[in-house]
Protein backbone atom coordinates (compact mmCIF):
# COMPACT_ATOMS: atom_id res chain seq x y z
CA UNK A 1 0.00 0.00 0.00
CA UNK A 2 0.96 3.61 -0.59
CA UNK A 3 -0.38 6.37 1.64
CA UNK A 4 -0.24 10.08 0.96
CA UNK A 5 -0.60 12.50 3.88
CA UNK A 6 -1.41 16.20 3.61
CA UNK A 7 -0.21 17.51 6.97
CA UNK A 8 -2.26 20.24 8.60
CA UNK A 9 -1.79 22.16 11.79
CA UNK A 10 -4.87 20.63 13.50
CA UNK A 11 -6.13 17.90 11.14
CA UNK A 12 -4.13 15.88 8.59
CA UNK A 13 -5.79 14.12 5.64
CA UNK A 14 -4.64 10.82 4.17
CA UNK A 15 -5.36 8.77 1.07
CA UNK A 16 -4.51 5.06 0.72
CA UNK A 17 -3.85 3.36 -2.62
CA UNK A 18 -3.64 -0.38 -3.19
CA UNK A 19 -1.19 -2.17 -5.51
CA UNK A 20 -3.38 -1.36 -8.54
CA UNK A 21 -3.47 2.36 -7.72
CA UNK A 22 -7.10 2.35 -6.60
CA UNK A 23 -8.21 4.47 -3.66
CA UNK A 24 -9.19 2.12 -0.84
CA UNK A 25 -9.43 4.57 2.04
CA UNK A 26 -9.62 8.28 2.80
CA UNK A 27 -9.86 10.10 6.07
CA UNK A 28 -8.24 12.44 8.51
CA UNK A 29 -6.55 12.28 11.89
CA UNK A 30 -5.45 14.70 14.56
CA UNK A 31 -1.97 16.10 14.00
CA UNK A 32 -0.77 14.94 17.39
CA UNK A 33 1.44 12.03 18.51
CA UNK A 34 -1.63 10.24 19.90
CA UNK A 35 -3.53 10.81 16.65
CA UNK A 36 -0.70 9.33 14.57
CA UNK A 37 -0.41 6.37 16.93
CA UNK A 38 -4.14 5.70 16.80
CA UNK A 39 -4.34 5.53 13.00
CA UNK A 40 -1.04 3.91 12.01
CA UNK A 41 0.01 1.51 14.79
CA UNK A 42 -2.05 -1.49 13.63
CA UNK A 43 -1.61 -0.67 9.94
CA UNK A 44 0.37 -3.15 7.79
CA UNK A 45 3.77 -1.86 6.73
CA UNK A 46 3.27 0.69 3.96
CA UNK A 47 5.03 3.43 2.00
CA UNK A 48 3.92 6.78 3.43
CA UNK A 49 4.65 10.09 1.71
CA UNK A 50 4.17 13.64 2.98
CA UNK A 51 5.36 17.15 2.27
CA UNK A 52 8.16 18.77 4.26
CA UNK A 53 6.65 21.17 6.76
CA UNK A 54 6.28 22.21 10.37
CA UNK A 55 5.09 18.82 11.62
CA UNK A 56 6.90 16.54 9.17
CA UNK A 57 9.97 16.06 11.41
CA UNK A 58 8.26 14.40 14.37
CA UNK A 59 5.52 12.73 12.29
CA UNK A 60 8.06 11.05 9.98
CA UNK A 61 10.20 9.95 12.93
CA UNK A 62 7.18 8.45 14.71
CA UNK A 63 6.05 6.59 11.57
CA UNK A 64 9.56 5.23 10.96
CA UNK A 65 9.64 3.87 14.51
CA UNK A 66 6.44 1.97 13.66
CA UNK A 67 8.26 0.28 10.77
CA UNK A 68 6.77 2.19 7.83
CA UNK A 69 8.76 3.43 4.84
CA UNK A 70 8.49 7.22 5.03
CA UNK A 71 9.16 9.66 2.18
CA UNK A 72 9.33 13.39 2.94
CA UNK A 73 8.84 15.25 -0.33
CA UNK A 74 10.67 18.42 -1.32
CA UNK A 75 8.05 21.16 -1.52
CA UNK A 76 9.77 22.71 -4.56
CA UNK A 77 8.93 19.57 -6.56
CA UNK A 78 5.19 19.72 -5.84
CA UNK A 79 4.09 22.70 -7.90
CA UNK A 80 1.40 20.53 -9.48
CA UNK A 81 -0.14 20.46 -6.00
CA UNK A 82 0.54 23.96 -4.70
CA UNK A 83 -0.45 25.68 -7.99
CA UNK A 84 -3.46 23.49 -8.78
CA UNK A 85 -6.82 25.17 -9.51
CA UNK A 86 -8.66 22.39 -7.62
CA UNK A 87 -6.50 22.35 -4.54
CA UNK A 88 -7.89 20.76 -1.37
CA UNK A 89 -6.54 18.65 1.48
CA UNK A 90 -8.19 15.50 0.14
CA UNK A 91 -6.95 16.00 -3.43
CA UNK A 92 -3.44 16.89 -2.24
CA UNK A 93 -3.18 13.69 -0.18
CA UNK A 94 -4.17 11.59 -3.20
CA UNK A 95 -1.67 13.35 -5.49
CA UNK A 96 1.17 12.79 -3.03
CA UNK A 97 0.23 9.11 -2.78
CA UNK A 98 0.20 8.69 -6.58
CA UNK A 99 3.59 10.40 -6.95
CA UNK A 100 5.08 8.12 -4.28
CA UNK A 101 3.53 5.01 -5.87
CA UNK A 102 4.87 5.87 -9.34
CA UNK A 103 8.47 6.81 -8.42
CA UNK A 104 9.71 8.24 -5.12
CA UNK A 105 12.55 10.05 -6.90
CA UNK A 106 10.01 12.39 -8.49
CA UNK A 107 9.45 13.87 -5.03
CA UNK A 108 13.22 14.42 -4.48
CA UNK A 109 12.95 13.08 -0.90
CA UNK A 110 14.72 15.02 1.83
CA UNK A 111 16.34 13.69 5.01
CA UNK A 112 15.07 15.21 8.24
CA UNK A 113 17.20 15.79 11.29
CA UNK A 114 16.14 14.00 14.48
CA UNK A 115 13.78 15.54 17.01
CA UNK A 116 16.69 15.86 19.48
CA UNK A 117 18.69 17.80 16.88
CA UNK A 118 15.65 19.95 16.15
CA UNK A 119 15.34 20.81 19.85
CA UNK A 120 18.99 21.93 19.93
CA UNK A 121 18.48 23.91 16.73
CA UNK A 122 15.45 25.59 18.32
CA UNK A 123 17.81 26.95 20.97
CA UNK A 124 19.85 28.64 18.25
CA UNK A 125 16.75 30.02 16.53
CA UNK A 126 15.43 31.37 19.82
CA UNK A 127 18.73 33.20 20.31
CA UNK A 128 18.49 34.61 16.80
CA UNK A 129 14.96 35.85 17.55
CA UNK A 130 16.12 37.74 20.66
CA UNK A 131 19.06 39.22 18.72
CA UNK A 132 16.69 40.52 16.05
CA UNK A 133 14.30 41.91 18.69
CA UNK A 134 17.20 43.68 20.42
CA UNK A 135 18.37 45.18 17.12
CA UNK A 136 14.86 46.44 16.38
CA UNK A 137 14.60 47.94 19.89
CA UNK A 138 17.99 49.71 19.58
CA UNK A 139 17.04 51.19 16.21
CA UNK A 140 13.67 52.31 17.56
CA UNK A 141 15.25 54.05 20.56
CA UNK A 142 17.64 55.92 18.30
CA UNK A 143 14.80 56.95 16.01
CA UNK A 144 12.56 58.13 18.87
CA UNK A 145 15.32 60.30 20.33
CA UNK A 146 16.17 62.18 17.12
CA UNK A 147 12.93 64.29 16.84
CA UNK A 148 13.71 65.66 20.31
CA UNK A 149 17.13 66.88 19.20
CA UNK A 150 19.22 64.09 20.71
CA UNK A 151 21.50 61.76 18.78
CA UNK A 152 22.43 58.79 20.92
CA UNK A 153 26.14 57.90 21.07
CA UNK A 154 27.68 55.15 19.00
CA UNK A 155 27.95 52.09 21.17
CA UNK A 156 28.04 48.31 21.09
CA UNK A 157 24.82 46.59 22.08
CA UNK A 158 26.51 45.22 25.21
CA UNK A 159 26.66 48.65 26.87
CA UNK A 160 24.07 50.53 24.78
CA UNK A 161 21.45 50.79 27.54
CA UNK A 162 23.93 52.01 30.16
CA UNK A 163 25.49 54.68 27.91
CA UNK A 164 22.09 55.98 26.75
CA UNK A 165 20.71 56.36 30.27
CA UNK A 166 23.77 58.46 31.15
CA UNK A 167 23.14 61.06 28.40
CA UNK A 168 19.34 61.18 28.07
CA UNK A 169 17.46 64.12 29.65
CA UNK A 170 14.86 63.34 32.36
CA UNK A 171 11.90 63.52 29.98
CA UNK A 172 13.32 61.07 27.45
CA UNK A 173 14.76 58.86 30.18
CA UNK A 174 11.27 58.43 31.60
CA UNK A 175 9.86 57.50 28.18
CA UNK A 176 12.70 55.34 26.87
CA UNK A 177 13.97 53.92 30.16
CA UNK A 178 11.69 50.84 30.13
CA UNK A 179 12.80 49.99 26.58
CA UNK A 180 16.46 50.37 27.54
CA UNK A 181 15.88 48.04 30.48
CA UNK A 182 14.44 45.45 28.10
CA UNK A 183 17.47 45.84 25.83
CA UNK A 184 19.79 45.21 28.79
CA UNK A 185 17.70 42.18 29.82
CA UNK A 186 17.83 40.75 26.29
CA UNK A 187 21.62 41.16 26.27
CA UNK A 188 21.83 39.05 29.44
CA UNK A 189 19.61 36.38 27.88
CA UNK A 190 21.75 36.28 24.73
CA UNK A 191 24.85 35.70 26.88
CA UNK A 192 23.02 32.83 28.58
CA UNK A 193 22.21 31.31 25.17
CA UNK A 194 25.88 31.67 24.15
CA UNK A 195 27.02 29.76 27.24
CA UNK A 196 24.50 27.00 26.53
CA UNK A 197 25.66 26.76 22.90
CA UNK A 198 29.27 26.52 24.04
CA UNK A 199 28.35 23.70 26.42
CA UNK A 200 26.55 21.82 23.63
CA UNK A 201 29.56 22.04 21.31
CA UNK A 202 31.84 20.65 24.02
CA UNK A 203 29.60 17.87 25.33
CA UNK A 204 26.81 16.66 23.04
CA UNK A 205 28.31 17.68 19.67
CA UNK A 206 32.12 17.38 20.05
CA UNK A 207 32.54 16.99 16.28
CA UNK A 208 32.02 20.76 16.02
CA UNK A 209 35.45 21.32 17.59
CA UNK A 210 37.12 20.32 14.31
CA UNK A 211 35.05 22.91 12.43
CA UNK A 212 36.02 25.73 14.79
CA UNK A 213 39.64 25.32 13.64
CA UNK A 214 38.74 27.24 10.46
CA UNK A 215 39.51 30.93 10.88
CA UNK A 216 36.30 32.97 11.06
CA UNK A 217 34.06 30.06 12.10
CA UNK A 218 32.81 30.21 15.68
CA UNK A 219 30.86 27.88 17.92
CA UNK A 220 27.48 29.26 16.82
CA UNK A 221 28.18 28.66 13.13
CA UNK A 222 29.74 25.23 13.74
CA UNK A 223 26.81 23.99 15.81
CA UNK A 224 24.22 25.44 13.41
CA UNK A 225 26.05 23.76 10.52
CA UNK A 226 26.07 20.32 12.16
CA UNK A 227 22.45 20.52 13.33
CA UNK A 228 21.08 21.87 10.05
CA UNK A 229 22.73 19.19 7.92
CA UNK A 230 21.81 16.56 10.52
CA UNK A 231 24.26 13.89 9.35
CA UNK A 232 27.60 14.00 7.57
CA UNK A 233 26.61 10.90 5.57
CA UNK A 234 23.71 12.82 4.06
CA UNK A 235 25.85 14.05 1.15
CA UNK A 236 28.00 11.79 -1.03
CA UNK A 237 30.18 14.72 -2.08
CA UNK A 238 31.12 17.72 0.03
CA UNK A 239 30.54 19.98 -2.97
CA UNK A 240 26.82 19.18 -2.80
CA UNK A 241 26.51 21.12 0.48
CA UNK A 242 27.03 24.43 -1.32
CA UNK A 243 24.12 23.62 -3.63
CA UNK A 244 21.98 22.45 -0.71
CA UNK A 245 22.45 25.81 1.05
CA UNK A 246 21.57 27.81 -2.05
CA UNK A 247 25.08 29.14 -2.67
CA UNK A 248 25.42 27.96 -6.26
CA UNK A 249 24.46 30.22 -9.22
CA UNK A 250 21.08 29.76 -10.86
CA UNK A 251 21.08 28.71 -14.48
CA UNK A 252 18.65 29.30 -17.32
CA UNK A 253 20.45 28.09 -20.43
CA UNK A 254 18.69 27.79 -23.77
CA UNK A 255 20.62 27.42 -27.02
CA UNK A 256 23.35 30.06 -27.14
CA UNK A 257 21.72 32.03 -24.34
CA UNK A 258 23.38 31.28 -21.00
CA UNK A 259 23.19 34.38 -18.77
CA UNK A 260 25.11 34.79 -15.51
CA UNK A 261 22.56 34.70 -12.70
CA UNK A 262 22.61 35.09 -8.93
CA UNK A 263 22.63 32.27 -6.42
CA UNK A 264 19.56 30.09 -5.92
CA UNK A 265 19.10 31.05 -2.21
CA UNK A 266 17.56 27.63 -1.57
CA UNK A 267 17.94 25.79 1.72
CA UNK A 268 18.36 27.19 5.21
CA UNK A 269 18.44 31.00 5.22
CA UNK A 270 19.98 31.38 8.68
CA UNK A 271 22.90 29.03 8.08
CA UNK A 272 23.57 30.68 4.72
CA UNK A 273 23.66 34.10 6.41
CA UNK A 274 26.08 32.79 9.05
CA UNK A 275 28.42 31.44 6.37
CA UNK A 276 28.28 34.79 4.58
CA UNK A 277 29.20 36.53 7.84
CA UNK A 278 32.14 34.14 8.28
CA UNK A 279 33.25 34.80 4.70
CA UNK A 280 33.04 38.54 5.35
CA UNK A 281 35.31 38.09 8.35
CA UNK A 282 37.76 35.95 6.38
CA UNK A 283 38.09 38.70 3.73
CA UNK A 284 37.94 41.56 6.24
CA UNK A 285 40.86 43.55 7.63
CA UNK A 286 41.13 41.30 10.70
CA UNK A 287 41.00 38.00 8.79
CA UNK A 288 43.99 35.68 9.11
CA UNK A 289 46.02 34.90 6.04
CA UNK A 290 45.20 31.59 4.34
CA UNK A 291 44.76 30.08 0.90
CA UNK A 292 41.03 30.72 1.13
CA UNK A 293 41.54 34.40 2.02
CA UNK A 294 44.04 34.92 -0.80
CA UNK A 295 41.67 33.28 -3.28
CA UNK A 296 38.76 35.45 -2.13
CA UNK A 297 40.78 38.67 -2.24
CA UNK A 298 41.89 37.78 -5.77
CA UNK A 299 38.25 37.49 -6.83
CA UNK A 300 37.39 40.78 -5.13
CA UNK A 301 40.23 42.57 -6.93
CA UNK A 302 38.85 41.85 -10.39
CA UNK A 303 36.94 45.14 -10.27
CA UNK A 304 33.32 46.10 -10.67
CA UNK A 305 30.72 47.27 -8.17
CA UNK A 306 29.68 43.79 -7.13
CA UNK A 307 33.09 42.10 -7.19
CA UNK A 308 33.52 42.05 -3.40
CA UNK A 309 29.97 40.81 -2.78
CA UNK A 310 30.50 38.02 -5.30
CA UNK A 311 33.79 37.13 -3.66
CA UNK A 312 32.10 36.91 -0.24
CA UNK A 313 29.43 34.55 -1.61
CA UNK A 314 32.09 32.45 -3.34
CA UNK A 315 34.10 32.17 -0.11
CA UNK A 316 30.91 31.24 1.78
CA UNK A 317 30.35 28.42 -0.72
CA UNK A 318 33.95 27.27 -0.24
CA UNK A 319 33.44 27.34 3.53
CA UNK A 320 30.31 25.18 3.25
CA UNK A 321 32.29 22.56 1.31
CA UNK A 322 35.37 22.83 3.54
CA UNK A 323 33.42 22.42 6.78
CA UNK A 324 31.73 19.27 5.51
CA UNK A 325 35.05 17.79 4.44
CA UNK A 326 36.58 18.49 7.85
CA UNK A 327 33.46 17.07 9.53
CA UNK A 328 33.75 13.84 7.55
CA UNK A 329 37.50 13.34 7.92
CA UNK A 330 37.99 15.06 11.32
CA UNK A 331 41.41 16.08 10.03
CA UNK A 332 43.12 19.25 11.28
CA UNK A 333 42.55 22.41 9.27
CA UNK A 334 45.54 23.48 7.18
CA UNK A 335 45.34 27.20 6.23
CA UNK A 336 47.82 26.80 3.36
CA UNK A 337 46.84 23.41 1.98
CA UNK A 338 48.67 23.70 -1.33
CA UNK A 339 51.94 24.60 0.40
CA UNK A 340 51.58 21.72 2.87
CA UNK A 341 50.89 19.27 0.07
Amino acid sequence: MTIGIDLGDVWSHYCTLNEDGEVVDRGRFRTTPSGVEKWFTDLPKARIAMEAGTHSIWVSEQLQEMGHEVIVANVRELRAISHSDRKSDTVDAEKIARYARLDAKILRPISHRTVAQQEALTLIRARNLIVRLRTAAVNSVRGLAKPCGYRLPASSTLCFAKRCMAVLPPGLAQALGPILQQIAAMTVKIKHYDRTIQRLTETEYPETQALIQVYGVGQLTALTYVLTLGSKERFERSRDVGCYLGLRPRRSQSGDHDPQLGITKAGNIYLRSLLVECANHVLGPHGRDSTLRQWGLHLASRGGKQSRNRAIVAVARKLAVLLHRIWVTQEPYIPFYAVAA
